[in-house]
């Protein structure tokens, strides 16, 4: 979001930013990096931990309790305070999440509300339901699943316009009923940031980072150390996989760990860890959106190994910039490959980083979301 909003203001936007700040993930505005004060952030505390008396709540209610948690009348009234003493032209909305208080904004302002959707939320769920093993916990992901479904298509057109991270996403809108318009805008990075590590990895060690709090890819990496990573040790016995993450959850710090793997946590440096490795994988089963670690990756030269579904939205050539693989065995060859093969990873690497250069810069595409917002607001509004 920060990268966006700044590109956004690179682009002739005056930005205001105002936010939830959960508690598990508690961050003082203070410490963010000095290029981000000009977007004037605000950070509101809120609790969004899941607890038994929230979640039955949610349930005598009808209502979905993955969004329930993530309202709270002091934002909301903050929000209304806000956008009366800034009259914005335009109010984006990041993630389904904020759309609870789409109410209250209308009551406030007369600006477009744009929802900037990083993921179709109940996908994620329903992918989760259909690879739980345990009874239990499939039936509840599922109820969960139908009841942010619920949600997310009661309110699709309650908004101005919607803006996805995949042509993909925009799709899937469009054939849930979305009237509105619907653009895309990939994620971007500041590709200046990124300088060249292809080839100055470990050869021997694939790298995994992600949130490991987040259920698709605890999933993921649950998958990899059971289904693949005993091929790639057969083929490869030196090889290493290191997965770096916030907040491992105390059943994969406690799972047994395969010969060659180690859960870090949290990592001092995102990118000197993902340059330590020959390649990232990004075994994903679950989930929507566009990976930012992805292009984080790639914009350094490392190469990566994912699934189809882990690089939705990127859009990299298959064999040249990427490597793509849905099933164990494939998954562990191109593992491998790479591992056996140095000079093939830093060949992968670069035209990676390339593309990502080309493709996915933020200030390119600040622009033309800036535009796209311009159109928003000159577009007349439906009878």
């Amino acid at each position: 979001m920060r990268v966006l909003a700044l590109s956004l203001r690179q682009a002739g936007a005056e930005v205001r930013t105002l936010c939830l700040n959960p508690r598990k993930h508690h961050i003082d505005p203070v410490s963010l990096p000095v290029e981000a004060r000009v977007l004037r952030v605000e950070a509101i505390d809120v609790d969004t931990s899941v607890t038994l008396a929230g979640a039955l709540k949610s349930l005598f209610r009808g209502t979905s309790y993955n969004v329930d948690r993530f309202y709270t009348p002091s934002f909301e009234q903050r929000l209304r305070e806000v956008v009366r003493e800034e009259r914005p032209d335009v109010v984006l909305l990041e993630s389904l999440f904020m759309v609870p208080y789409v109410p209250a904004l209308r009551e406030a302002t007369e600006a477009r509300l744009v929802l900037r959707s990083v993921n179709v939320e109940h996908e994620i769920w329903q992918g989760l339901a259909r690879s739980e093993t345990g009874c239990t916990r499939r039936l509840v992901l599922g109820g969960l699943a139908r009841r942010l479904r619920a949600f997310e298509l009661a309110t699709l057109n309650d908004v101005d316009a919607i803006v996805t991270v995949t042509p993909e996403d925009a799709a899937t809108y469009g054939n849930l009923g979305a009237k509105i318009p619907v653009h895309v805008a990939p994620v971007g990075i500041d590709t200046d940031d990124y300088s060249d590590r292809s080839g100055h990895g470990d050869p021997l060690t694939l790298v995994f980072l992600g949130s490991l709090d987040w259920r698709p890819n605890i999933e993921a990496v649950r998958w990899f150390l059971e289904s693949t990573w005993p091929i790639v040790k057969q083929s490869v016995p030196g090889a290493r996989f290191l997965l770096g993450g916030s907040n491992p959850p105390a059943a994969l710090e406690g799972l047994p760990q395969p010969e060659g793997v180690r859960v870090l946590g949290r990592v001092p440096d995102a990118r000197e860890f993902l340059a330590s490795g020959t390649a990232m994988v990004v075994p994903l089963l679950s989930g929507g959106g566009m990976r930012v670690k992805i292009l984080e990756a790639m914009a350094l030269g490392i190469p990566v190994i994912s699934t189809k579904l882990g690089a939705a939205g990127i859009g990299a050539r298959d064999g040249s910039e990427i490597l793509l693989a849905d099933d164990p065995g494939a998954l562990a060859a191109a593992c491998v490959n790479l591992l056996l093969d140095a000079t093939r990873a830093a060949t992968i690497g670069r035209a990676g980083r390339q593309y990502i250069h080309e493709v996915f810069d933020a200030s390119k595409i600040g622009r033309r979301l800036f535009e796209t917002l311009e159109n928003e607001v000159r577009r007349p509004r439906p009878a």
